[in-house]
């Protein structure tokens, strides 16, 4: 757009002769073009970098869910999703293509949800604590409430493990 525009302002400085309103109106507007060809790669640059650092800070922190998750752990660590959160509220998400944020979105929902039933979990655990060891019916009953809702989180931390493995093999990381 640039070369473009700078043999075009050539072409009219150098043939149609002397300056007159007709090549001062020309090289106005040839130097607004120039402007905002520059202003669009420069914008262009910016995202692409603005690109890299949301990768690279997304990658950080499924990285770090991972390492918060079944099997890596057998605890209900809090998972925090605050990159893709901040992200998507700031609308820094839109220099993402559409199946990068469809395969995040898909994949923080599922974060998400193993966080929501971590928190049941942690819930079951505290009622069991609560309750006298005199009341031994409501105990049991607890603990295997607790237990079951323990299986279904290791099995769900299992399942999120894979897929975010799966998404961080994906090539638009390095790129």
């Amino acid at each position: 757009m640039i070369g473009v525009t700078v043999i075009i302002y050539i072409f009219f400085v150098f043939f149609l002769g002397s300056p007159g309103f007709l090549s001062e109106l020309f090289a106005g507007i040839l130097g607004i073009l120039i402007g905002f060809s520059l202003n669009r790669r420069i914008d262009a640059r910016k995202d692409e970098q603005d690109k890299k650092d949301l990768l690279r800070d997304l990658r950080d922190e499924l990285e770090e869910t991972k390492r918060k998750i079944f099997p890596q752990t057998e605890s209900v660590l809090m998972l925090y999703p605050e990159t893709w959160d901040s992200a998507t509220s700031s609308g820094r998400i839109r220099v993402l293509n559409s199946e990068q944020v469809r395969k995040l979105s898909k994949v923080y929902r599922d974060i998400k949800g193993t966080q929501y039933e971590g928190e049941w979990v942690r819930r079951a655990v505290e009622e069991f604590n609560n309750v006298p060891e005199t009341e031994k019916e409501r105990r049991k009953w607890l603990e295997k409430r607790y237990s079951d809702l323990w299986a279904r989180q290791l099995e769900r931390g299992k399942e999120l493990s894979v897929e975010i493995e799966e998404i961080l093999k994906e090539k638009w990381w390095s790129s």
